[in-house]
């Protein structure tokens, strides 16, 4: 703001013609004249230099490079927003963060924030127990809200204290369901974070299964990805928490798009962690599988900046998949690499039926924005899930019978998911109540 006012207070050619034509009709004094014309060199003078000293936009873009984990450097410390319900989600989640391998040189900082729906009835005495100590009236009152905390608060400053890479910090957030997801942007801006971590909103059961929890916290997801100020991942947990990370499998399945190279990424990241063997599947489409789907952004954009990009995507694609064949799977035995061929939508399904027989313990793929495939934006029509794309809601529906853990990743820079037709499940109240952030210690 201070830098656009110097600029709209620059003067420049225009202003020394009207000053020559007052002093022509003899309207201003020698005085006046002479003050007002240095007035406007200074300014011309000085102005450019403040400029470059105030607003360095090579600053602005390094910082949105932050915002993801394909652009962030191999020495940088690796920023995670971890947005829990309960101390379930919380136990998986941090079993999942466990596997990025944090180091000295490349350490983590985690954040984690404890998502709580502001009610009349519980919203006053949250924010109280929250700010008090125990032995300070009103601390008897608990609520269910408040030993959960209690209980994820314990857990991630257990892992903290354990891992010598990582740094622990709980967050708090009271608020509407409606509006939750703007208090999760604001955590994220604050803290510079390069990745939000999502419960997914169901939950394995005794029986195996995934059972819903909540549908409203389906609606924060949708909410977040569609407007996050960094890259975004879903995390279906089959009790990733209680497998050992001395002997951990995962498969990163990579069809093409921003979403999948950010997958690719973390996946890239993890293969770092001792004892983690990482496999690379990548689905190259060809005959009716590799039509571009021109429908979804043509209105937008057009259909020859649809196919433009569409070839863009793919360099992309060929350039970042090129440099992880050349750099991690030549140096690094335990990364794999594979390609399988896919000419109709129903080479999808049994891929993944043959994937499952290695008994892989987490799958990471891209959630699929951009992918430009007229394939894959039918199928994305009969997804229960859409938020986690084609692949991920086949990996998680109960006829693929998959019992490993699954993390969707979706890529900052790219404008979001896109809803379409979703409907709006969240049935909170609101009651003009303010959201509230709070610390705890």
């Amino acid at each position: 703001g201070f830098a656009l006012g110097i600029i709209l207070n620059t003067k420049g050619a225009v202003a020394l013609m009207m000053l020559n034509t007052a002093w022509d009709k003899s309207i201003l004094s020698v005085p006046t004249y002479s003050v007002l014309t240095v007035g406007v060199l200074l300014m011309t003078i000085v102005v450019p230099p403040i400029i470059n000293i105030i607003y360095k936009p090579r600053k602005q873009f390094e910082r949105t490079k932050l915002k993801t984990i394909q652009k962030l450097r191999l020495d940088a410390e690796l920023r995670i927003l971890a947005c829990v319900h309960n101390t379930r989600q919380a136990t998986g989640i941090i079993g999942l963060i466990e596997s990025f391998n944090a180091t000295r040189l490349s350490p983590i900082h985690v954040f984690s924030l404890y998502l709580v729906e502001l009610t009349r009835r519980t919203g006053a005495l949250v924010a109280t127990y929250m700010e008090k100590p125990s032995g300070q009236p009103g601390a008897q009152n608990l609520t269910k809200s408040q030993e959960e905390l209690e209980r994820i608060n314990n857990s991630f400053e257990a892992f903290g204290e354990a891992c010598d890479a990582v740094r622990v910090q709980t967050l708090n957030v009271v608020s509407d369901y409606e509006t939750i997801h703007e208090d999760v942007f604001n955590s994220a801006n604050e803290k510079h974070t390069s990745l939000i971590i999502l419960p997914f909103h169901k939950q394995l059961s005794s029986e195996g299964a995934l059972k819903t929890i909540n549908i409203a916290y389906r609606d924060i997801n949708l909410n977040v990805m569609q407007g996050a100020p960094c890259s975004v991942g879903i995390f279906v947990d089959r009790d990733i928490g209680l497998l050992p990370k001395m002997k951990f499998c995962i498969c990163m399945i990579f069809v093409g798009g921003p979403d999948d190279r950010e997958a690719l990424a973390i996946a890239w990241r993890m293969a770092g962690h001792p004892g983690t063997r990482l496999s690379v599947v990548r689905m190259l489409l060809f005959d009716k599988a590799a039509e571009v789907d021109t429908s979804s952004h043509a209105e937008a954009q057009g259909i020859l900046s649809v196919v433009m990009d569409s070839e863009k995507q793919k360099d992309l694609d060929d350039e970042y998949v090129n440099s992880f064949r050349l750099i991690g799977v030549n140096n690094n035995d335990s990364i794999s690499y594979s390609e399988a061929d896919v000419h109709s939508s129903e080479d999808i399904p049994t891929i993944l039926n043959e994937l499952e027989t290695f008994g892989y313990n987490l799958y990471i793929v891209g959630q699929g924005n951009r992918r430009n495939s007229q394939v894959f934006a039918n199928l994305l029509e009969w997804c229960d899930c859409s938020e986690l794309g084609v692949i991920g809601d086949m990996l998680v529906s109960t006829s693929f019978g998959l019992r490993s853990s699954v993390l969707v990743v979706q890529q900052y820079g790219y404008g979001g998911m896109v809803l379409g037709k979703q409907s709006n499940h969240v049935t909170t109240n609101n009651d003009g109540f303010e959201s509230l952030v709070v610390k705890a210690e």
